[in-house]
């Protein structure tokens, strides 16, 4: 006699029963659980850092359908790290505020630089050339010698692959994040202090690294790599934040540097703010 068999691709299990296989998730009911206990606890910590959890069930509701919910939730964000290296939990929120008398929509920037991890895929998927690491290593650390032209070119890419509306931010949404409601020299003070910035440092180091995150949530505001922007003057663009090159009084909120967009070093990257 035969009996149709269903596959669990997590344990590699072959059941004969529905009653012992979910046929719409595709897993058997072992798994469902512990998938379902172990997201639990990722939305537990997202809730505890006070983490915005709309974007879990736009159109469901998590109270009444947990399992689809959730399911559906992790298989995005494992999709998305497989795709582009960048999932919702790379994203903080920036409140709406008042900024150098102007007021600030509400949007998402990336709590990091955009890393090697996160570019390199773009140019192996695009049969581009990558940016040389001047042997310091990739992976997290962040991507170097990209100018304003080929950033424009990754987001153009990361936008069609994600259906986000990503973009560099100007140079008040930039400074107004990094100070996060603080009007000091740095986000944590007036004074330089190095165990907040990575500053002389002869090279880039992983992001995040040892450095505390501002009370926004944001990873090296203060120095690491200058971060390109989308506001100019005439033909130059401005980059903020400072680097590994440069001494304390160039890491401020309010520091920035100017260049063509043509123009790359080893101690400039960037990162994205992204529309909610």
């Amino acid at each position: 006699m035969f009996f149709k068999t269903y596959h669990c691709p997590d344990c590699d299990k072959k059941f004969t029963s529905l009653e012992q296989y979910n046929q719409d998730l595709k897993l058997c009911n072992h798994c469902v659980q512990e998938t379902i206990s172990q997201l639990k606890l990722q939305v537990l910590q997202l809730q505890i850092e006070n983490k915005d959890l709309t974007f879990l069930c736009k159109e469901k509701n998590i109270q009444t359908e947990p399992e689809v919910c959730l399911i559906e939730f992790k298989v995005k964000q494992d999709k998305l790290l497989e795709q582009v290296k960048i999932c919702d939990a790379n994203w903080v929120i920036i409140p709406a505020g008042q900024f150098d008398g102007e007021a600030m929509q509400e949007f998402e920037m990336l709590n990091t630089p955009v890393t090697f991890d996160m570019y390199d895929i773009y140019c192996h998927m695009n049969n581009i050339k990558q940016p040389s690491d001047d042997g310091w290593g990739r992976e997290n650390r962040p991507v170097i010698y990209v100018n304003y032209n080929q950033v424009q070119a990754y987001i153009e890419w990361l936008n069609q692959q994600t259906g986000w509306q990503c973009s560099l931010p100007t140079e008040k949404q930039w400074e107004y994040a990094c100070r996060a409601g603080t009007i000091t020299n740095f986000w944590y003070g007036d004074l330089s202090d190095r165990r907040m910035m990575v500053v002389d440092t002869d090279k880039t180091m992983p992001t995040p690294g040892k450095h505390q995150a501002n009370p926004w949530g944001l990873y090296d505001m203060h120095g690491n790599v200058w971060e390109w922007t989308s506001s100019k003057n005439g033909s130059k663009y401005f980059l903020c934040g400072g680097s590994w090159y440069n001494k304390e009084n160039w890491l401020t909120c309010s520091a920035r540097n100017i260049s063509f967009a043509g123009v790359s070093y080893n101690n400039w990257g960037f990162r994205l703010i992204r529309e909610r």
